[in-house]
């Protein structure tokens, strides 16, 4: 008799999706109503020990200074972006960035260098250079694959992001995992590999918003089927992992 085999992966990924908006934990909308706990910081120390003092020099330039300034901003005006803000945050984020003896080399470590996240930028404030649109980043060519162009009402964004700030935001980025590109490899241990790849690529997304002067926040409330539904993935196969809002 054979044993039937389950992926946990898969499951735990499904049922960690909040469909209704009702899930067990809720969060208020209205910071001043979060618990103490919420708001405190914990430290992990081993107070009986010997310390080890480390270098206090504080680097100021290049990437040091950038990931000191990195902060989640709310602040958005709706701007629009231009095209070459945009690709300068798809290539340097998730983007071939240089290729040696044929191999081609992105912004981002990957297990197996088999690169299983997708990004689809979502222009919510459009211009006649990059229209509002539905977009998939063609890392091969760098270009952008027009799904589909259309307008976002700030009604229609909050279908999708739970907080109204989010809908001042020029775009979204939201980062697909296509789990069997990894998995076929390293089977269930993958799903950890491609979480980490996506916090990689939202962290390359921060830092270059912030060389470019731009706003940048990771957003976790979102109604994940109805992005995926706009995407048009099937949210098995391929499913939005994060989200990240910029403007």
């Amino acid at each position: 008799m054979r044993c039937m085999y389950i992926d946990f992966s898969s499951l735990f990924h499904q049922s960690s999706k909040d469909r209704s908006g009702q899930g067990r934990v809720r969060i208020p909308l209205d910071t001043a109503k979060y618990p103490p706990e919420w708001k405190s910081l914990s430290y992990k120390t081993y107070p009986r020990l010997e310390k080890k003092p480390l270098d206090p020099l504080q680097r100021s330039e290049g990437v040091f200074k950038t990931i000191s300034t990195r902060r989640s901003s709310h602040n958005f005006s709706r701007r629009q972006l231009t095209l070459a803000e945009i690709s300068a945050v798809l290539k340097y984020s998730g983007g071939i960035v240089h290729a040696t003896k044929g191999e081609a080399h992105r912004a981002q470590p990957s297990g197996g260098a088999l690169y299983p996240i997708e990004m689809y930028p979502i222009v919510f404030s459009g211009s006649s250079e990059i229209p509002a649109a539905v977009y998939h980043y063609n890392v091969k060519d760098h270009a952008l694959d027009v799904l589909w162009e259309r307008a976002f009402t700030k009604e229609y964004l909050s279908t999708l992001f739970t907080y109204p700030w989010a809908q001042d935001a020029s775009l979204a980025i939201v980062l697909t995992g296509v789990f069997d590109r990894n998995q076929i490899k390293y089977g269930e241990r993958g799903y950890r590999q491609i979480l980490i790849e996506a916090g990689a690529i939202m962290q390359n997304v921060y830092l270059v918003a912030q060389e470019l002067g731009l706003q940048c926040t990771a957003i976790d409330g979102v109604n994940e089927p109805n992005i995926e539904k706009l995407l048009d993935i099937d949210g098995v196969s391929e499913s939005a992992l994060c989200s990240i809002l910029i403007g």
